[in-house]
């Protein structure tokens, strides 16, 4: 099978399409479609706080159909599926039935494929962490990413108002087609703000921006860590904090996945959110899966729009 694999620690360009052996799994799926995350990018330079031997194949979440299934399974040879299985960037992946989930009619393998990542990891900031109530104010920084357009539509859904901060007026329509209630363009989103607001979801980080956030907060506002999209990891003195009674918080999906009942509970409402419309995954460049290098360095020049996809 042909497969995506980084060979050295070098960046996109040391990724190479390759041939492998097929996955002996029980549990395997043909994969359609495949997302491309930032997580995706730091690998290929050993960035990430997962490391993996060389060479590794990449891909963290696809959508396909389910290729072998064990007899106990609840998915049978043929159904629609999703799922968070490393290695995903492959015609076969080998994947764990507890992170696998079915693919709803009504999304394309596509669409499936942009969805476990950046949606657990939307509600996880919201919900879990940032503790959105209706009617709160949230910022989304990085608003026309993957992690962005997913975030701006489950606050939607949760009742929130929504202001999406982006980087250029291209990028700015792609927010407000996701749902955004307003806009704010450049490094000076704050002047551009009409009030203080509750909840800010940062995946991009950067020193200044993040100053910028904790001013803008309200007394009690959160802003919670998602990524670093830019390159640099903020630091912050503390007393900003405790002046102004405000939180940083952190916020990886995985807070939603250690737990079977709440990752259960996590697809299940967004199931809902999908099926009630709420929720539909903004695509961007779709690229053949021999093209992940370009795919990758799209993420890498800060010009991806909604989520990146390859093709299988």
């Amino acid at each position: 099978m042909r497969a995506l694999q980084v060979t050295a620690e070098d960046g996109p360009d040391a990724v190479v399409l390759t041939d492998l052996p097929e996955p002996e799994a029980e549990f395997v799926i043909a994969v359609r479609a495949a997302g491309v995350s930032f997580p995706d990018l730091l690998m290929t330079r050993g960035l990430y706080q997962v490391r993996q031997p060389l060479p590794f194949t990449l891909g963290w979440e696809a959508a396909g159909d389910v290729l072998r299934s064990p007899p106990d399974s609840s998915f049978a040879i043929g159904d629609r599926v999703m799922t968070l299985s490393f290695g995903a960037h492959a015609e076969r992946v080998a994947a764990p039935p507890a992170a696998t989930f079915a693919l709803p009619d009504r999304l394309s393998y596509e669409e499936g494929a942009a969805l476990p990542l950046n949606y657990l990891t939307a509600l996880a900031a919201l919900g879990r962490r940032g503790g959105l109530r209706a009617g709160e104010t949230v910022l989304v920084h990085g608003a026309a990413g993957g992690v962005g357009t997913a975030t701006i539509q489950v606050a939607k859904a949760l009742g929130a108002e929504v202001i999406a901060a982006v980087s250029t007026d291209e990028k700015a329509e792609v927010a407000r087609q996701a749902g955004a209630d307003s806009v704010v363009i450049g490094e000076r989103f704050r002047d551009q703000l009409s009030g203080p607001v509750n909840l800010i979801v940062d995946p991009v980080g950067g020193n200044e921006r993040f100053k910028e956030s904790l001013r803008a907060l309200a007394p009690e506002g959160r802003v919670v860590v998602v990524g670093f999209t830019a390159g640099e990891i903020p630091e912050i003195k503390v007393n900003r904090l405790l002046l102004r009674n405000v939180d940083v918080r952190g916020c990886a999906f995985g807070v939603l996945m250690a737990d079977p009942a709440r990752a259960a509970d996590a697809i299940a409402r967004l199931g809902d959110l999908i099926s009630t419309g709420a929720v539909r995954p903004v695509i961007g460049s779709v690229y053949p899966l021999e093209q992940g290098p370009a795919a990758l360095r799209e993420l890498d020049e800060r010009r991806a729009k909604g989520k990146v996809v390859l093709t299988v």
